[in-house]
C-alpha cells in the first residue's frame, strides 16, 4: 500500500516570496515582478504583486492574500501562479487613454472629496492634503474614470500637490464644486431601498411571477408601519457616497423636507442613513448600534466611524 505523504503548508511570508519567484520565472527576463505594499482606508495594508514589462510604466495590482487564502484551502502554488500570469497577460492595457494628461490644468475640473477616519488614518493622512472635519478627514481624488462598470480614482498626495504648485484650500474649491456635479446624491427611504433589493431579487428567482402575490403582500402590509422613518444618503454610484454630506445646502434641504433635526449614522464610507429626530430615539442607543455593525458587518477598510452625528436646522450644522 502507497503511504500518503502530506504537503506540508508555509507561511504567508514564504508564500508571496515563492509566488513572486514562479510568476518571474513564468513570464521570463523581459519582466520585473516585485512585491509592493499598498496602503488602503483605515491603515489597511495588502502586499500587491507589481509586474512590470520593459517598456511599459502601468500595471494592474494583483493582491496576494485571497491567493493565499485559496492556497491554504488546498490550491497548489504552481496553479496560483499560473492563474496570476494569466490575470496579467489579460489586463497589459491601462483603463485610461494613453494620452491621459495628469496635470491640475487637466484634473482640476475631476477632483473630488472622499470621507474617511482621521483616528484609523494617520499614516496615510501624512502623505496626503487633507481637512479634519469632526472625527473624520477629508481627501481629495480625480475621477478618471466613470462608466458602468463604476469609477476609477486616483488619490491626491503630497508629492502632487509639489509637481502641481497647489494648495489644500484650491483643492477645497475644486472638490466643493466637482463633486456634487460629478456624483450628485441620492436619498431615498430604507423602505424604497428595501423594497427595490427584494424586488431584484424576486425579478432574477421568478421570470414566471409566481413571487408577485409575495411581493404584493409586503406591500399591502407596509413592514415599516410604527417604525422611524430612515434614510439612506450616497451619491448615484454607491461609492465613497457618506461625503455626501458636504454638499451645499443638502442637509439643510433635507432638514426642511422633513421639518426636523435628525441624526446621521455613519454606515460606512459608502453612505451614511439619516434618522429625523424622536424624543423615544437614545443617541447612546444608535451609537452602540453603529460601533456593533461596524464590527460585525461592514469590512474593515470600508468602516467610516462609530460616532452618531446631529443635523441642527437652527445651527445649520453638524454636531458630534
Amino acid at each position: 500500500m502507497g503511504q500518503m505523504v502530506m504537503e506540508t503548508k508555509i507561511d504567508y511570508l514564504s508564500f508571496i516570496n515563492t509566488i513572486c519567484k514562479m510568476v518571474k520565472e513564468m513570464l521570463g527576463d523581459e519582466y520585473q515582478v516585485q512585491i509592493h505594499k499598498v496602503t488602503k482606508n483605515n491603515s489597511l495594508e495588502l502586499d500587491s504583486l507589481l509586474v512590470l514589462q520593459k517598456g511599459r510604466d502601468f500595471a494592474p495590482n494583483i493582491y496576494l492574500q485571497p491567493y493565499y487564502e485559496s492556497y491554504q484551502e488546498g490550491t497548489s502554488i504552481q496553479e496560483i501562479a499560473e492563474r496570476i500570469c494569466i490575470i496579467y497577460r489579460n489586463n497589459t492595457k491601462p483603463k485610461l487613454n494613453e494620452e491621459f494628461n495628469y496635470s491640475l490644468e487637466k484634473m482640476k475640473e475631476f477632483i473630488v472629496y472622499r470621507l474617511i477616519s482621521y483616528e484609523k488614518n494617520q499614516k496615510l493622512l501624512s502623505q496626503i492634503p487633507h481637512v479634519k472635519y469632526l472625527d473624520l478627514a477629508i481627501t481629495f481624488q480625480c475621477l478618471v474614470r466613470d462608466d458602468d462598470e463604476g469609477i476609477g480614482t486616483i488619490r491626491i498626495t503630497n508629492e502632487h500637490m509639489k509637481v502641481w504648485r497647489t494648495s489644500t484650500e484650491e483643492l477645497i474649491t475644486h472638490a466643493a464644486k466637482n463633486t456634487c456635479r460629478l456624483l450628485p446624491a441620492s436619498i431615498r427611504t430604507m423602505e424604497d431601498t428595501i423594497i427595490g433589493l427584494l424586488n431584484d431579487e424576486m425579478s432574477y428567482s421568478n421570470e414566471s411571477g409566481e413571487w408577485d402575490g409575495v411581493y404584493d403582500q409586503l406591500i399591502t402590509n407596509s413592514l415599516f408601519e410604527d417604525k422611524p422613518p430612515m434614510y439612506i444618503l450616497t451619491n448615484h454610484k454607491g461609492i465613497n457616497g457618506a461625503s455626501c454630506i458636504l454638499y451645499d445646502n443638502l442637509l439643510n434641504n433635507f432638514s426642511n423636507q422633513v421639518q426636523s433635526d435628525f441624526y446621521i449614522l455613519p454606515s460606512s464610507v459608502h453612505e451614511v442613513i439619516l434618522l429625523p429626530f424622536h424624543k423615544n430615539i437614545d443617541r447612546e442607543s444608535l451609537k452602540k448600534l453603529v460601533k456593533d455593525v461596524n464590527y460585525t458587518q461592514v469590512a474593515p477598510e470600508e468602516v467610516l466611524s462609530d460616532q452618531v452625528y446631529y443635523y441642527s436646522r437652527e445651527k445649520d450644522a453638524i454636531i458630534l
